[in-house]
Parts: C-alpha cells; sequence; structure tokens
C-alpha cells in the first residue's frame, strides 16, 4: 500500500477488521492511515463483544476499538449496531435482529 499514492476522504469497514489477529490488526491501522487523506474519516462496523455465542467472527469490544485506534486517530462515536443476515443464513445462532456489531 505505501506505494499507492491514491488517498480518500473516507473508508468503510463493514465486517473487516474482527477478522484480523493482534498483530494484523496493528498493520490494519497503519495501512488506513496510509490511505486516509488528513482529516479522513473511517467508518467501521464489526461484530460486538455484546453478540453472544461464538458462531462467526471474533466479537470486538469498544474498548478494543478505542485501544486499537488510540495512537493518531479520534473516535467520534462508537455506536451499537446490528447486520443484517440473509433469511437463507438465519439458522446460525445469531441474536434475534441480527448479529450485534
Amino acid at each position: 500500500m505505501r506505494d499507492w499514492s491514491e488517498r480518500f476522504d473516507s473508508v468503510i469497514d463493514s465486517g473487516l477488521l474482527h477478522v484480523f489477529s493482534d498483530e494484523d490488526r496493528r498493520r490494519y491501522v497503519e495501512g488506513l492511515a496510509t490511505a486516509l487523506k488528513p482529516g479522513g474519516r473511517l467508518f467501521l462496523l464489526c461484530f460486538s463483544d455484546e453478540e453472544p455465542g461464538t458462531q462467526g467472527p471474533r466479537r470486538v469490544s469498544k474498548k478494543e476499538l478505542h485501544d486499537t485506534f488510540a495512537e493518531g486517530w479520534g473516535i467520534e462515536s462508537a455506536e451499537p449496531s446490528r447486520y443484517e443476515v440473509r433469511p437463507d443464513l438465519m439458522d446460525l445462532s445469531f441474536s434475534e435482529g441480527g448479529p450485534r456489531a
């Protein structure tokens, strides 16, 4: 990514951060800092530690988000949300209304 010169005002992550190990997460955040213009915004949706069970990806706590983006980032908000799940996958054990994010 360091050789890529294009920079963006906004980046959307809808379900990527939560798949990374701690080490890969650090490299991912470094890449985001390179891809975003100064003052750019990241919009992120990840599985929440509020989602019960173990089905699906790693859960991420609000504290982990704050720790992950502690250096060089400002978090404007971290609000609860839900993923919409395709009806044919609803036999998976997620919370009613969709997995918490």
